[in-house]
């Protein structure tokens, strides 16, 4: 039987290097307990931000210095436990940094109230003027002046940041549950070998030519979160619950506005995503149906959806024979980008294997001051070369942004940062097709361009209207059951996928193990960052030279600007509809470049 390794199996260049952060879990302790003795220093220095320019510098030093340093323990935790989440060791001590994060926010939550009622919103923008020392903070006071009514009292505000263990507990919950309790049991390959499945490994067996692998795979995996359904339910409702609290706790006109006003995202973006895809959705409607006829299926279920339309020579690639496809792929973007992304690489940036306990999926996490870390759980596809290229635009994106930005500007928001994973998914795409001289590898990777708009566009749009509605139920005080949200979510896969594909019992709870859902309003960043890097790439796949510096200064702009104006200086404008009708003109034009290929190849008969 095919088992999963241990970590010791994992040569230790394929894993990342805590030692950047920690030299050992000691270091990370005694750190931890100085940062306790130095948070008094912030409570010295209540009631003295009225002192003038000087002494707001002083303070807000001290307190990003705080943040500086809380940040890089929590990344030490957060990493060690992904890499286990079975030691309980490691688990423990994330739970301290978590906490440890809450005395940080308690610590420092006095002094936004405090800026608020010394200054009015004219002084507090002139504050870097007359302070320059003030300028990398400058941001934080324009903030200040458009959070202005949702900033309550320095004693509510410190209860706000008390709450934070509480808030995070749903996602740990479902976090734990998720990749160190559940098992899924076993499937029967293709060759008659039992394989012990597991996420990396499903999607693997999803694209098997074998249905019957396909469908015992897709079976097998959902059937613990059908067990725990009602468990999951509450924990997604106690979710939607916290979201709700905070943005009422803000005076927000609801949990959506919450999120996306801080960062000046219009609520129009959000909705008019929704409303644009929905228009759109007979275009994933047209790539179902074809895959449909392709197959030769009279029913198309969810297991169809990602086995390839085209055979391609069965392929493994190794995590090195990856590297070496992204870095050459990225040429494009110039040695300025390439040659450290090289080192980066080369450095143990990236955890590479899937092992027992380990996190599921891929991320990465900028530590300011030190680098990027990457997660991976490699499964040889070429799906995961596709997740290597994203991930490295993720910390691509924040090497950059660390390397020329102050601290207090150097975390870039959400909203752009899938734009950078997406742009490189683009260039990784048209260097693969370029490579490939058979038709059918060229045949088969614009289906692979298709199933990245059907997951990234419309999936993530679908899930992104899911949230939306599942937060208003809670605003009007409806409740969240395991059967409402299968209804909900079920309405929504028939209102997206049309009628050709059949809607079973474990699409309708895919809601379930959704691991973004706890994290509010999120998922709709994916497919604005499709859109938009679509556009950026292709200016720059075009030889513009422009456009590749204008590009470039987006990756190390950080936060300096509100998100949709550094993405306007790149170049595209996602208040406007432009970008997105674009985005599904090339969807379109991939679709009849495919059926001609298809017909091409004698696998498409006319209907």
């Amino acid at each position: 039987m095919v088992q999963q390794r241990t970590r010791d199996e994992v040569p230790v260049e394929e894993t990342w290097n805590l030692a950047d952060l920690f030299a050992t879990p000691d270091d990370w302790e005694r750190e931890r307990e100085a940062l306790l003795r130095d948070l008094a220093q912030l409570e010295e220095l209540r009631g003295t931000l009225g002192a003038g320019p000087s002494q707001v510098l002083r303070v807000l030093t001290l307190a990003d210095e705080l943040d500086q340093r809380v940040s890089k323990l929590y990344a030490y935790a957060l990493l060690a436990r992904d890499q286990d989440t079975r030691d309980t060791v490691a688990a423990e001590r994330y739970e301290r940094a978590v906490h440890l994060g809450t005395l940080v926010g308690r610590a420092s939550a006095w002094i936004a109230p405090e800026l608020l009622a010394t200054y009015d919103d004219d002084r507090l923008l002139r504050l870097p003027e007359e302070e320059p020392g003030l300028v990398p903070f400058r941001r934080l006071f324009e903030r200040l002046v458009r959070e202005r009514p949702h900033i309550r009292s320095a004693e509510v505000e410190e209860l706000l940041a008390e709450t934070t263990p509480l808030a995070q507990a749903p996602s740990t919950a479902f976090t734990l549950l998720d990749n160190a309790d559940i098992r899924y049991g076993t499937v029967t390959d293709v060759d008659g070998s039992t394989v012990e499945l597991t996420k990396g490994r499903y999607l693997v067996l999803l694209e098997r030519r074998d249905r019957r692998v396909r469908q015992q795979a897709y079976e097998v995996f959902n059937a613990p979160y059908l067990a725990h359904r009602h468990t999951l339910a509450a924990l997604l409702s106690a979710a939607n619950q916290r979201d709700v609290f905070y943005a009422r706790a803000r005076r927000y006109e609801s949990a959506l506005h919450a999120a996306l006003h801080p960062d000046n995202i219009p609520i129009e973006v959000y909705t008019t995503l929704i409303q644009l895809v929905r228009q759109h959705a007979s275009l994933l409607q047209r790539y179902l149906a074809l895959r449909k006829r392709v197959l030769g299926l009279e029913r198309l279920r969810t297991f169809d959806l990602y086995v390839p339309l085209v055979e391609r020579p069965e392929r493994s690639y190794s995590y090195q024979e990856a590297r070496d496809l992204v870095v050459a792929a990225l040429q494009p973007l110039g040695p300025d980008y390439v040659e450290p992304l090289r080192q980066g690489l080369a450095s143990r940036w990236v955890d590479v294997h899937e092992t027992v306990g380990k996190r599921s999926g891929g991320y990465s996490l900028g530590v300011y001051g030190v680098h990027p870390y990457i997660l991976l759980n490699w499964n040889g596809t070429l799906r995961e070369v596709f997740t290597l290229a994203h991930e490295v635009g993720h910390a691509m994106h924040s090497y950059f942004s660390s390397r020329e930005q102050p601290h207090p500007t150097a975390e870039y928001t959400i909203f752009v940062a899938e734009v950078a994973s997406t742009f490189n998914e683009r260039l990784l795409m048209r260097s693969l097709l370029q490579r490939a001289t058979d038709p059918r590898e060229r045949a088969a990777l614009v289906n692979d361009a298709l199933d990245t708009f059907r997951t990234a566009l419309f999936r993530q749009t679908l899930f992104a209207e899911f949230e939306l509605e599942t937060h208003r139920a809670v605003e009007r005080g409806a409740g969240l059951s395991a059967d409402g949200l299968c209804d909900l979510y079920g309405s929504l896969i028939a209102d997206y996928y049309g009628p050709d594909l059949e809607l079973d019992n474990e699409v309708r709870h895919e809601w379930s193990r959704v691991p973004h859902f706890y994290r509010a309003f999120y998922v709709y960043q994916y497919a604005t960052g499709l859109v938009a890097a679509t556009a950026l790439a292709r200016r720059v796949l075009s030889g513009d030279e422009d456009a590749r510096q204008r590009y470039l200064r987006f990756l190390a702009a950080g936060s300096s600007k509100d998100s949709l104006d550094l993405l306007r200086d790149a170049g595209v404008d996602l208040t406007t509809p432009e970008p997105y009708l674009a985005a599904f003109a090339t969807m379109e034009q991939d679709l009849a470049t495919l059926e001609e290929a298809l017909r091409r190849l004698g696998m498409l008969q006319p209907a």
